[in-house]
């Protein structure tokens, strides 16, 4: 089950009417998981025909307006549609209070239940696990505490060889098991080695969002080999003195952090309102890292490039 990336907003703290501050849809055929809630996210999801309703999480990286800003106004409309369904937000401490203020101050009374898991943002962990994927934090570096967030998709059942149900007469049971990468042991003790009988099915697919943060090589060790990376890139390296006083990153640097992590392709986004042409952030990446792409508005990734 392939997942596709789209992206809703791409600009830093000031948007354009181009470019909406931080906020991206992770989506296989069942269900969207949005990645920040920047302001505007619920009109790009309108304006890019993407359910709400296939909306069951959110997370959040840290409480910087630009990344959070958008959920007001998403709750509420939620919850004027008619929603009924739990939504749960993960994002660091202080997001609950946020939400509960909201709601006290409006007198908002919401029909579907809001859960919200505040992240330890200094460790890495394992905060969310469905049917299709599981969800780490990353301890990112930046002025406030910030996650970044890994989506890790689980192993594919494997597709079982035709000839094989045919030639063992094979059940349904022992098909199953076999797909499941575990091998048969027969009553006659005999046994069938699932590497025999079935091959591998579309290869489980990996995402990191990492932003806000500066250049942060401890972040290598958690997004070894990812299949696509997003990290931020607010600057071009000659400013990287105020990046980092910032607790930005340059393209160059995140060129680094791809390189280093062994990643197969890099999104760079989260670019200062100051950058009216893009491009000059693919010139200066590609000098290090060849894969890379720009984060856009209405831009959508294939998160593996079988």
């Amino acid at each position: 089950m392939s997942l596709t990336l789209t992206i809703l907003g791409c600009n830093s703290a000031v948007p354009t009417l181009s470019r909406f501050t931080t906020s991206q849809a992770l989506q296989n055929s069942s269900k969207t998981y949005l990645i920040d809630c920047g302001e505007g996210a619920q009109i790009r999801l309108k304006d890019l025909k993407i359910k709400r309703t296939k909306i069951h999480e959110i997370f959040i990286s840290h409480l910087h307006g630009d990344h959070f800003f958008g959920l007001p106004g998403l709750i509420t409309s939620l919850n004027l549609s008619g929603r009924l369904t739990p939504l749960t937000i993960y994002g660091p401490a202080g997001l609950s209070k946020f939400i509960h203020t909201l709601k006290e101050i409006g007198s908002i009374y919401l029909n579907f239940e809001l859960i919200i898991h505040e992240l330890q943002a200094d460790v890495f962990q394992k905060v969310f696990e469905d049917q299709y994927l599981e969800v780490y934090s990353i301890p990112l570096k930046h002025r406030i505490p910030t996650t970044g967030f890994l989506f890790k998709e689980k192993e594919h059942p494997r597709n079982i060889l035709p000839p094989s149900i045919k030639k063992h007469k094979l059940s349904i049971e022992e098909i199953k098991t076999l797909k499941n990468s575990k091998d048969v042991t027969r009553p006659d003790g005999s046994t069938l080695y699932y590497m025999d009988h079935t091959i591998i099915a579309n290869k489980a697919e990996s995402y990191a969002f990492c932003s806000d943060t500066i250049y942060d090589e401890e972040l290598i060790q958690y997004i070894q080999n990812v299949d696509l990376l997003y990290h931020e890139a607010t600057y071009l390296h000659e400013l990287k003195t105020k990046a980092r006083e910032r607790g930005h990153a340059t393209a160059h640097e995140a060129a680094l952090i791809a390189q280093k992590s062994g990643a197969k392709k890099l999104i760079l986004g989260h670019y200062s309102s100051r950058y009216k042409d893009l491009s000059v952030f693919i010139d200066e990446a590609e000098k290090i890292f060849s894969n890379v792409d720009l984060a856009l508005d209405g831009k959508v990734f294939q998160v593996s490039e079988h």
